[in-house]
C-alpha cells in the first residue's frame, strides 16, 4: 500500500514519517511545498512530492494509486479551499481513506475561525464519500515553543489562557494516533477528540518548569485583546490575530477542560504528560537555543 503525508514537514507529519521508518513502512509519499526541504522528507524514507493544494494536476499526481491520505494542514485564512481541493483529488484517485488531523471540538459555529473551518472540512470530508478517521487534538504542549523565547530570557511567558485548563496534548502522541489509524481499519468512520493525561492552566505549567529547570519560571496572562493586538502588530494580519485572540477567550473559558482516554483506546499506550513533554522536548531545545544565544553575543 501507498500513503500520503500532507503537511509532511511539520511538527505531527516530520513524526508521522519517522514511526512509519520505524515501523519498516517504505511506500510513503510526502507532500512538500517548499523545493528546499526535500532533503529532510527523503532522509526519513519518504518520497518527496513537491506540490501546493492549489495546483490541481499534481495534486493528483501526488494521490494517484494512494490507500490512505494523513491530511495535515496548518491554520491559515485558505485552510477551507486548500482541504477541499484535496478532498476533490483523493476522490477523482480512488483514495480510500482520509485520516483527517482536524482541531478541538470542529464545529461550523464554533469559537474560532480555525474551529469552523475544520468543521466545514469535516462535513465535506464525511458527505466526500471517502473513508475517514477524524482526529482531533487538544491544545498542543509544543505550543510552548511560542514562547522559549521568553522563558529563555525573562524567566516568564505569556498567554491569553487566563485561568483556563486544557488537556494538552503532545503533538508525537497525535501523529502515533494518526500512524495507527491509518495502519488499520479498526476506527473507519470514528471521530476522536485527543488529549493528554491531565488538564493543566499555564500557571500549572510555570510550576512544572520551575521545578525541572531549578529556577522561577512564570505565567503572566494578558487578554485576549492585548494577543490581538500583539499578533496583528507583528505584520502577521487580521486572520491569526482573530485567531489568536479567539482561542484565548475559549480556553480561558475552560473550553479545553477535558481529557479522554482516545490516544491509550487507539495505541494502546497511555498519552505522554506534560513533565514528560518538557523533560524530553522543551528543556533540551530551551538549552540548544540559550547556546545559540551566547554564540551569536560572542
Amino acid at each position: 500500500m501507498t500513503f500520503l503525508v500532507t503537511g509532511a514537514t511539520g511538527t505531527i507529519g516530520s513524526e508521522v514519517h519517522r514511526l512509519f521508518a520505524e515501523r519498516g513502512v517504505s511506500e510513503v509519499r510526502a507532500l512538500v511545498h517548499d523545493p528546499r526541504k526535500v532533503g529532510q522528507v527523503e532522509a526519513q524514507g519518504a518520497t518527496p512530492m513537491v506540490d501546493s493544494f492549489e495546483d490541481e494536476a499534481a495534486l493528483a499526481t501526488a494521490m494517484a494509486d494512494v490507500e490512505t491520505v494523513i491530511r495535515i494542514t496548518s491554520a491559515n485564512a485558505s485552510a477551507e479551499i486548500q482541504a477541499s481541493n484535496a478532498i476533490c483529488a483523493a476522490r477523482a484517485a480512488n483514495v480510500n481513506r482520509i485520516v483527517r488531523i482536524s482541531a478541538i471540538k470542529a464545529d461550523p459555529d464554533g469559537p474560532t475561525n480555525n474551529t469552523r473551518t475544520h468543521g466545514k472540512t469535516e462535513t465535506d470530508n464525511i458527505k466526500s464519500g471517502i473513508g475517514y478517521v477524524i482526529l482531533r487534538p487538544n491544545l498542543f504542549m509544543q505550543s510552548l515553543f511560542m514562547a522559549a523565547d521568553q522563558i529563555s530570557q525573562q524567566g516568564q511567558f505569556s498567554f491569553a489562557m487566563g485561568k483556563g485548563r486544557m488537556g494538552m496534548i503532545d503533538t508525537r502522541d497525535v501523529a502515533a494516533c494518526a500512524v495507527d489509524c491509518t495502519l488499520s481499519d479498526q476506527w473507519d468512520g470514528e471521530v476522536f477528540e485527543l488529549t493528554g493525561p491531565e488538564t493543566l492552566s499555564y500557571f500549572d505549567v510555570a510550576i512544572v518548569l520551575s521545578d525541572l529547570r531549578g529556577k522561577p519560571t512564570a505565567y503572566q496572562p494578558i487578554s485576549p485583546e492585548d494577543i490581538y493586538s500583539k499578533t496583528e502588530g507583528m505584520g502577521w494580519g487580521d486572520w491569526p490575530a482573530a485567531l489568536a485572540r479567539d482561542y484565548g477567550q475559549a480556553y480561558a473559558s475552560d473550553w479545553g477542560n477535558f481529557t479522554t482516554g482516545n490516544v491509550e483506546k487507539i495505541t494502546g499506550t497511555s498519552p505522554r504528560s506534560f513533565s514528560a513533554f518538557a523533560a524530553e522536548v522543551f528543556l533540551p531545545a530551551l538549552g540548544e537555543l540559550r547556546t545559540q544565544t551566547k554564540k551569536a553575543a560572542c
